[in-house]
């Protein structure tokens, strides 16, 4: 088979091949950053030694920062994110819900009349982009396992194995936490308790709020008089 053939008939293959290797090379060089941990135990220790105020209080602030970054309540600029996010978790009494997935987990969730509302699959956007690869995954998986039966070239045969090899792993890699958050979705969602719990959580949210709000709005109005 010459070089031409060969890319001719595997041309989609090896892009993907390319591609998923590359993000795998990637992932995988990811290092684990520590600084969170470290910055715990330094201000740990600077509540225990004298130090100038402001340092304290510099590393302390930056403490409730990385601590509020490392539950995943929520990322900053949605306040729904973040009354979703401590509903669920006030209500979880069984802890079903791993912390590092909340933040992804609230996307399943909307507030519909002051109320926790599990959203539908399709108005999802984790799980219809997860659809879709599943899709696209099925379709070349099906595809490279017919020329692995039928084509009369080893090299097309090696290309299709390897291939299926690698969408193996990647979607074993990739695909494991959306499940595991669709699959805690799911329970939530059946659980007619946990969502009354949530439900109540988040009416205490919202009275609290409503009462800061009036509050402020009591104070502007003294200062204007």
């Amino acid at each position: 088979m010459e070089l031409s053939e060969l890319l001719h008939d595997n041309w989609f293959n090896l892009v993907i091949i390319f591609v998923l290797s590359f993000v795998a090379f990637i992932y995988k060089k990811r290092t684990k950053h520590d600084g969170f941990d470290n910055i715990i135990k330094y201000t740990d220790i600077l509540e225990k030694i004298p130090y100038p105020k402001y340092q304290t209080d510099y590393l302390n602030n930056i403490k409730k920062r990385l601590i509020w970054e490392k539950v995943c309540f929520y990322k900053s600029g949605s306040i729904d994110k973040e009354s979703i996010a401590i509903s669920l978790v006030n209500a979880d009494i069984d802890h079903l819900i791993k912390l590092t997935q909340l933040d992804s987990l609230t996307q399943y969730f909307g507030i519909v009349k002051n109320r926790v509302t599990p959203l539908k699959p399709y108005l999802i956007k984790e799980v219809m982009l997860s659809g879709i690869a599943f899709a696209f995954a099925f379709i070349m998986l099906l595809s490279n396992i017919i020329t692995v039966f039928s084509s009369t070239w080893i090299i097309n045969v090696i290309i299709a194995i390897l291939t299926v090899f690698i969408i193996m792993i990647a979607l074993f890699c990739f695909a494991l936490e959306p499940v595991k958050r669709f699959k805690t979705y799911l329970l939530i969602s059946k659980d007619s308790s946990f969502l009354q719990r949530a439900n109540n959580e988040l009416a205490k949210i919202i009275q609290d709020k409503n009462k800061i709000n009036t509050t402020i709005l009591e104070e502007i109005s003294t200062s204007e008089k």
